[in-house]
């Protein structure tokens, strides 16, 4: 798949990560609410890609701002291997004051995506509340109970934790990739991209996020999404962040709208970027954050 084409820069985020960030910056002067997109764990700001290609399709004059993940992609880890979703949320708004202007946005998040979008909103609920437009979480939870993992997944864990910062971590297969994030019938040229993403993933930062994530529990700063069109949307076929997770994440969020995609596994931003598409382009075009009542 050829990536969008796109204007690239670096941020420092707080805790020292250099971050790739990638403007899709429209030919002409930009209308409406900047898209700001944030990826999951062990994969890129190009797990976006068939989304953003749509939308620039449809909207020639959106601006479309992606990054990679702190350790991801081009980004660099920060100076702390104790990291939490806390550091993603202020990530994210670094990203948002360095990149964004002082406008409106609309924000998405898949995966540890919209983790990150949920740290923000408990660290920053007045930014949430004058800033963001609408926000869609795709393939995401606040909360994952009773979670007990495969067999010897926290003793693999450990074991990358402890390999030296450079070794690549993850090993898998484009058949084990369809199996393990895929739905029914997914296309090749999309889980071969996806086992690339994971597979160059460094085997410390799928550890150290790992950790991180199995530490989850984003509920007490939900209330920021009351105020705004919350849109969630899971695949019936998702094995990391089942439709259960979706539902629960709905439920603590008065007013948000939930969508289980049939047959879709977890990487939601392949099998159904159009649907997604669709549900960024009605927060897009919702009343502007400081018309709310």
């Amino acid at each position: 798949m050829t990536a969008p084409q796109h204007h690239r820069m670096t941020i420092e985020a707080p805790d020292g990560a250099q971050i790739a960030v990638f403007d899709h910056a429209p030919a002409g002067t930009p209308t409406g609410p900047a898209l700001v997109l944030a990826h999951g764990w062990c994969l890129t700001g190009r797990a976006w890609d068939p989304v953003v290609a749509e939308l620039r399709r449809r909207r020639p004059d959106l601006r479309i701002i992606s990054y990679d993940q702190p350790g991801h992609g081009h980004s660099t880890s920060g100076s702390d291997r104790r990291a939490g979703l806390g550091d993603l949320g202020r990530t994210l708004r670094a990203v948002l004051e360095q990149t964004a202007g002082g406008g409106d946005v609309v924000l998405a998040g898949h995966s540890m995506g919209g983790m990150t979008i949920m740290a923000l909103a408990g660290l920053d609920p007045d930014l949430m509340r004058q800033r963001v437009r609408g926000a869609c979480l795709v393939g995401t939870a606040a909360h994952l109970p009773g979670r007990r993992g495969i067999p010897g997944e926290r003793i693999a864990m450990g074991v990358l934790g402890r390999l030296p910062s450079g070794v690549r971590g993850l090993p898998t297969t484009p058949r084990l990739t369809a199996a393990n994030l895929f739905g029914d019938d997914p296309d090749p040229e999309a889980v071969r991209a996806t086992a690339r993403m994971t597979s160059r993933t460094r085997a410390n930062v799928v550890a150290d996020w790992y950790h991180a994530i199995m530490g989850l529990d984003l509920r007490s700063g939900l209330t920021p999404f009351a105020s705004m069109p919350t849109e969630i949307v899971t695949g019936t076929r998702d094995r990391l962040t089942p439709v259960s997770a979706g539902r629960r994440l709905a439920a603590a969020i008065p007013g948000a709208t939930f969508r289980s995609v049939p047959g879709v596994g977890h990487m939601i931003t392949y099998e159904a970027s159009g649907l997604l598409a669709s549900r960024i382009e009605s927060l897009l075009d919702a009343e502007p954050a400081g018309q709310r009542a």
